[in-house]
């Protein structure tokens, strides 16, 4: 059984996991009271399945891009959990897990996460036979700089699903700017759930893969700042 933790930004959650899919699954807005909510909700997870932290064969979690506090909070605790059981500790980014849900569709996908201040790290996908692969860097953006940012964007998308931390105000702004060729995801659809998070970990787990939990660090800001 894998334990999935994602504490990237103020929604957190965690998920349990096996070879059967999500056993069992917690979904929450932290206000950034991860510190203090985190091991709680673990340990209420285990406790509805009647397990205890040996039955646990591996620790998935949220590499970001995210919030300082969030992440460092997840890592600390995934780390602490992998290496006081001895078990794997694998990294998963969080923008895979939101691009994940929608890859059984032929669309373009962009996975959007809040960077606070208005602003948004963005990253497209491609998805292909329930995978979806990263096919953009990571860029920090506004509003304003997103829209340019797909409408500029090289292979000219016709049409691409928007997914993520996605407001009122930004499903609008997109809306407006981009018409047909925005398709935005419903809010039951954006929420950030640890069991995709959990699914990708797995998968990897399966693989015989893992990360020194040593060297594992979390990635707090993206690699471009979009002008």
């Amino acid at each position: 059984m894998l334990l999935a933790i994602d504490t990237a930004t103020r929604t957190a959650s965690i998920a349990l996991y096996n070879a059967d899919g999500v056993l069992a699954e917690s979904t929450w807005h932290s206000r950034e009271n991860h510190t203090v909510e985190l091991m709680p909700q673990v340990a209420h997870l285990l406790d509805l399945l009647r397990a205890q932290k040996n039955d646990l064969q591996a620790i998935g979690v949220a590499l970001g891009p995210g919030s300082f506090t969030g992440l460092r909070v997840g890592m600390s605790v995934a780390k602490g959990l992998a290496l006081g059981c001895h078990i794997p500790l694998i990294g998963i980014p969080t923008m895979d897990a939101v691009a994940l849900p929608h890859a059984w569709q032929s669309l373009s996908i962009w996975a959007i996460l809040s960077a606070g201040r208005g602003r948004f790290t963005v990253a497209r996908y491609t998805p292909r036979h329930g995978i979806v692969k990263q096919v953009s860097e990571y860029a920090l953006v506004d509003a304003v700089s997103l829209i340019d940012l797909v409408s500029n964007d090289s292979e000219k998308i016709a049409r691409a699903i928007f997914c993520g931390d996605i407001d009122t105000t930004l499903a609008q702004r997109l809306n407006d700017s981009l018409g047909a060729r925005a398709i935005i995801a419903p809010p039951s659809m954006n929420v950030r759930r640890a069991g995709f998070l959990a699914e990708l970990a797995w998968a990897r787990f399966q693989r015989g893969e893992s990360d020194d939990a040593s060297a594992l660090a979390p990635m707090y800001a993206p690699f471009k700042i979009a002008d």
